[in-house]
């Protein structure tokens, strides 16, 4: 069977994960781009005798080197053994989406156009001639639909036929001065393929590109860029100007009816500078008690399992092999009775809120809260991704503009749960102490990250730059779409933690039976004393620190199931705080490692966890004392 690989291209919102999803399901592994920490997605399909591997590249605007998206997404073009490109183009924004179709076409690689939305264009009165296009540009276009499959088949049989696919394709002609440039510089460049792309990409001051010339720099470059000293500019408004004559061209836009559209009155409330942060926050504290109440529901039934289970388990006998296995199969379902019913809920919610384009409305509104705590607009992107994991969330730093305001944004992360942290405060907390319980970690979380924030607003005097943001157009969501995502975004959960879970619970188990739990736990008394606690719980803190996952298993497995008798509702929320203030694992710290460096990767964890322990011990007392006094 013969093997060929095929890149999924597009911008933003255009479709490409609903479209890979179409193509293979949610088969796919996610994994970091060679060299970076960039993730993409990747997944094999079997046409006939072909077997084809799909690469979702990150989503970008066009072909540059301004960002590790768009650098990633230009190296797994021209640079990697590829057999050709899939480019998804939004029929809603077809000026936007030709300028990267005519960037790639300059490369003189097998091109396939999947023009996607068509069904919504034709809804705004927008009727494109996508075969007239095709005819200029040379290359094959496929209206799709990956909803309902409309397209899928004939894109498949299109990718069957590569080896038919032309290279030779549109080209735009530049001026004089532009084209004379692109012959001079073609002839230092060693590459025998892409040349033209390659001198074009150069002149755009794309430094990467240097490699391919035969000194590794541009001979007389004064001399060429002298005669063109905005070249690079000209460049763009070119490209720019044939992007948007193909596109009014062959379109044809009908007026419609003057009437609010449904969307635009959605919107007038959404984006209201009063009403638009009220909904969002108001969404936001629906959707998490949803997640509390049906997760608090799987979580019982699933405990019940697990109890059964174990009980059966320990009818076999009572030998230190048993007892060592049983806390590994203790470890193992508790874990999957109290995290997997809320993270994969939290997933589930979050890609349904993300198809439908409810959450770029969102992040605006929250913006207008960043900014009032001193952090730039776009630091809202990877605070989101904090709720969901803290290693991407600090990978997506790098959408700011300095190392500075990077580092002051991941140090939020402290107050920001994510899925781990969320599955601790809903399974351990609301599940035994009850929803105000829950409710209550949370407002701490709250008040001690605005504390933190406007105090580190005030001693940096921070100024935040602006967010801009494209407002994707509202979409019904598949269901099987946002499954297949949920799914994809969970798997780490249950490929790496759920045999961690079983580990450190035989771990758990040989530290009990050989009693070193109480060499463990005695040096850190001073912890639990200071936080109220029984002894035992440093050990769930403590491996929770390796993996937030862990906590709550590993509470029960030291304290046993009746959480209620053996910790009061101050305690459990003091536990729920000390265990969620602060860098999450130990995974997060060396991803702060890699982006900020050891020290003050090292300076923020060790910070960050002590302010968590600090505050829950100071509540503790405060509580306590104001408890006695009545």
């Amino acid at each position: 069977m013969k093997k060929v690989k095929f890149l999924l291209i597009g911008q933003p919102n255009a479709g490409k994960s609903s479209l890979l999803n179409a193509l293979i399901g949610s088969k796919v592994i996610m994994s970091n781009y060679p060299g970076t920490t960039v993730e993409i997605t990747k997944g094999k399909k079997k046409i006939g005798n072909l077997e084809v591997e799909f690469s979702d590249t990150p989503g970008i605007y066009s072909i540059s080197d301004r960002s590790e998206e768009e650098k990633v997404t230009e190296m797994a073009i021209f640079e990697k053994d590829i057999d050709g490109v899939v480019i998804i183009c939004d029929a809603c924004a077809l000026e936007r989406s030709l300028y990267m179709v005519l960037q790639i076409l300059e490369a003189d690689i097998p091109v396939i156009i999947a023009l996607n939305f068509v069904e919504e264009a034709e809804k705004k009165g927008i009727d494109i001639d996508y075969k007239k296009i095709e005819d200029i540009l040379k290359v094959p276009i496929v209206p799709i639909n990956p909803l309902t499959k409309r397209g899928i088949g004939k894109l498949l049989g299109q990718i069957a036929k590569y080896d038919e696919l032309p290279t030779q394709s549109f080209k735009i002609e530049y001026d004089d001065h532009i084209e004379t440039a692109i012959r001079k510089i073609s002839k230092q460049i060693d590459n025998p393929r892409q040349k033209r792309f390659i001198a074009l990409r150069i002149l755009e001051e794309d430094k990467d590109f240097y490699k391919y010339l035969e000194d590794n720099k541009i001979k007389n470059i004064d001399d060429i860029i002298s005669v063109h000293p905005k070249i690079a500019k000209d460049i763009a408004v070119t490209r720019y100007g044939t992007a948007a004559y193909i596109a009014k061209n062959f379109t044809k836009i009908t007026s419609l009816k003057k009437e609010k559209r449904l969307e635009d009155k959605i919107d007038k409330l959404l984006l209201n500078s009063i009403w638009g942060p009220i909904l969002t926050f108001s969404f936001f504290i629906l959707m998490f008690g949803i997640i509390l109440y049906i997760g608090n529901l799987i979580q019982g039934y699933l405990l019940g399992a697990s109890e059964n289970l174990i009980s059966y388990f320990s009818q076999f006998g009572h030998s230190i092999i048993y007892t060592v296995l049983g806390q590994g199969l203790t470890g193992l379902s508790i874990g999957i009775s109290i995290a997997l019913p809320y993270i994969f809920l939290f997933y589930l919610l979050i890609g349904f809120v993300e198809d439908t384009g409810l959450l770029t409305r969102f992040i605006i509104n929250t913006e207008r809260l960043t900014k009032k705590i001193g952090l730039p607009g776009k630091s809202f992107i990877p605070l989101l991704l904090g709720i969901g994991c803290t290693v991407p969330a600090a990978r997506a730093t790098r959408v700011l503009s300095s190392k500075k305001e990077q580092f002051r944004a991941a140090s939020f992360f402290a107050f920001i749960p994510c899925s781990s942290r969320i599955a601790i405060i809903m399974g351990i907390v609301g599940f035994y102490g009850g929803a105000m319980l829950a409710f209550y970690v949370y407002i701490t979380l709250v008040i001690f990250g605005l504390i933190y924030a406007f105090g580190l607003k005030k001693a940096t005097n921070a100024t935040p730059e602006p967010l801009l943001l494209e407002l994707p157009v509202y979409r019904k969501p598949s269901i099987k779409n946002v499954f297949s995502k949920s799914w994809i975004r969970m798997k780490d959960f249950v490929y790496v933690v759920i045999p961690l879970l079983m580990i450190f619970g035989i771990i758990y188990g040989i530290l009990d039976v050989t009693n070193l739990t109480e060499s463990i736990v005695n040096p850190f008394a001073f912890v639990t004393s200071w936080l109220g606690l029984p002894n035992k719980t440093i050990i769930p803190l403590m491996f929770g620190f390796l993996q937030k996952d862990l906590t709550g298993p590993m509470l029960l497995s030291s304290l046993g199931s009746d959480i209620p008798s053996a910790l009061t509702s101050l305690q459990l929320y003091t536990f729920g705080v000390a265990s969620t203030l602060g860098i999450p694992c130990i995974i997060a710290l060396g991803m702060f490692i890699k982006e900020f460096g050891f020290k003050k990767a090292i300076t923020i964890t060790i910070l960050m966890n002590l302010y968590g322990i600090i505050i829950a011990g100071i509540i503790w007392r405060i509580i306590s004392f104001v408890g006695n006094m009545f």
